[in-house]
């Protein structure tokens, strides 16, 4: 892990396509400020987790692996197991889900398909490889 050095945050619009990135040489994540609030936690906590693990390599298949590493990472940090659980008893369409975790869709996704056998289990999902999608 990183030393924890400060790093700045701040909010501008970014190109299309992007909604976060990191400036090691100025030390500032930035998230685009048109994202909704749900979307700009994700994107913050994804590049912080970045942070933490070190610029991404330049190599592609080496890049595309520690983006998913990063994206499962920042959705486990955001939607605790509990959370999980009671948003799945009462709603199995994703929008909900993830407006009641205050997460946006692909995070919650990606959480969904990274549970783990125990974590199934821990939100009565054993039996059910991908419980929200249609």
């Amino acid at each position: 892990m990183r030393s924890r050095e400060w790093w700045a945050v701040e909010q501008a619009a970014l190109p299309s396509g992007q909604s976060g990135r990191v400036d090691w040489a100025r030390r500032v994540v930035t998230v685009d400020c048109r994202l909704s609030a749900a979307q700009r936690r994700c994107t913050l906590a994804h590049e912080l987790v970045h942070v933490e693990r070190g610029p991404v390599p330049a190599d592609p298949w080496l890049a595309a692996r520690e983006e998913a590493a990063v994206e499962a990472e920042a959705a486990r940090r955001l939607i605790g197991i509990d959370a999980l659980a009671d948003a799945l008893a009462w709603s199995s369409q994703p929008a909900e889900i993830a407006d009641e975790l205050g997460v946006d869709v692909q995070t919650l996704m990606v959480r969904v398909g990274g549970l783990s056998v125990a974590e199934r289990r821990a939100v009565g999902l054993w039996w059910w490889d991908n419980p929200i999608l249609p």
